[in-house]
């Protein structure tokens, strides 16, 4: 999956302004706050149809404008895809068209596959249970449409649950009027901790070579769930201990008025040689290991689609020593695929093919072409 070509007006910084890509490697120099982020967020914008950096699409819309319009070419194995995305500021409104046709947003969000790295990952390892559920449940969405769909039903199911146990918080209770709930709660629940033990199988799989890669070969990434009830991960009896656990603690749910069990409490742990991350890995290793996650993601992505995921790493050189940057650099020379980074640190003199890589320069809302600097 290649993203040949841009036009964005009207987005963020951005008035109006094309931009042709190479196929592999597009590095995007300038002083911060001159739009390099602004550019990554418009190629996902144009993906996915929303940011990786805010959920309110208004503040995408350059200053005092109506709204915003993105236009892009998508090459993938087959065909050639003109995506076209449309915000009215006004009514909130959202259009999206493939080769002139209308497409839904619910539709359009798994058609192209791409990952944004940002200095923000680190906050996968740094932050509480709250941040990693979020960052399990949207990668498990975007891989599996089926897991958004189970993830959405339990939610529901949670919401009426809690809502029976708030209003009989103070009342003697008939336990019999929260057997359905308990079964539906159960079902999807379980259903829901078996494909997460799965994905962070599969991510902890793959991270693990990139993250050997960039810290030559000295150090061990693993990722371990962590669940409120008590399992066998290597059994079928979560059901079973999830139930189980419903009912010894309905007396504390009818106290606090809430769910005290399930994957909606749950949480992993990154482990760096054994230790957790979050606790006993310096700043440097934290940010390798959240770079290793995203890189995990593209591998996953490309098995499930075979398509090779756009990657995106904004502003990755300034969070990573020399030898990592360089690492990086000649992993994605060697890497088939696209990839977007941007710095605020000019490039090194690295070993560059130059049919492999092109060089812009971000100056207040402009991007302009450097490929000079090869000679071309």
């Amino acid at each position: 999956m290649f993203l040949t070509q841009l036009h964005l007006t009207n987005f963020r910084n951005y008035i109006n302004q094309d931009v042709f890509f190479n196929n592999r490697i597009n590095i995007f120099e300038g002083a911060n706050g001159q739009g390099k982020t602004n550019l990554l967020e418009a190629i996902y914008y144009l993906a996915v149809s929303h940011s990786f950096r805010t959920i309110h699409d208004y503040e995408l819309v350059y200053w005092n404008g109506s709204g915003f319009f993105l236009k892009g070419t998508l090459k993938k194995k087959n065909n050639i895809d003109t995506v076209q995305i449309g915000y009215q500021a006004s009514t909130k409104n959202t259009k999206i068209k493939v080769n002139g046709s209308l497409m839904k947003r619910g539709d359009f969000i798994y058609q192209v596959p791409i990952v944004a790295f940002s200095p923000d990952d680190i906050l996968i390892i740094k932050e509480g249970p709250a941040i990693r559920r979020r960052y399990i449940n949207l990668e498990g969405s975007r891989l599996k449409p089926a897991y958004y769909h189970l993830l959405k039903d339990y939610h529901r199911v949670l919401q009426h649950r809690n809502r029976l146990l708030k209003e009989n918080r103070f009342n003697s209770i008939d336990r019999s009027i929260f057997e359905p709930w308990d079964r539906a709660l159960v079902l999807l629940g379980s259903k829901i901790i078996k494909q997460r033990i799965a994905l962070l199988r599969a991510l902890e799989k793959q991270a693990q070579d990139f993250f050997i890669q960039m810290t030559n070969h000295n150090e061990k990434l693993t990722l371990n769930y962590v669940s409120n009830i008590e399992f066998d991960k290597d059994s079928d009896g979560i059901e079973q201990a999830f139930s189980d656990h419903l009912k010894k603690g309905s007396t504390e749910e009818i106290r606090r008025g809430c769910t005290v069990f399930g994957p909606h409490l749950d949480d992993f742990t990154i482990m760096i040689n054994d230790y957790d991350a979050k606790r006993y890995s310096s700043q440097g290793q934290q940010r390798t290991a959240a770079l290793a996650l995203r890189m995990a993601e593209v591998e996953l992505f490309y098995l499930s689609s075979r398509e090779r995921p756009i990657v995106l790493f904004d502003d990755v050189f300034s969070e990573l020593d020399p030898k990592r940057r360089e690492q990086l650099i000649n992993f994605l020379l060697q890497r088939e695929g696209q990839s977007f980074i941007t710095t605020a640190v000019p490039i090194e003199d690295y070993d560059f093919q130059k049919e492999k890589v092109n060089i812009f320069f971000v100056d207040e809302g402009k991007v302009y072409d450097e490929r000079a600097r090869f000679g071309h």
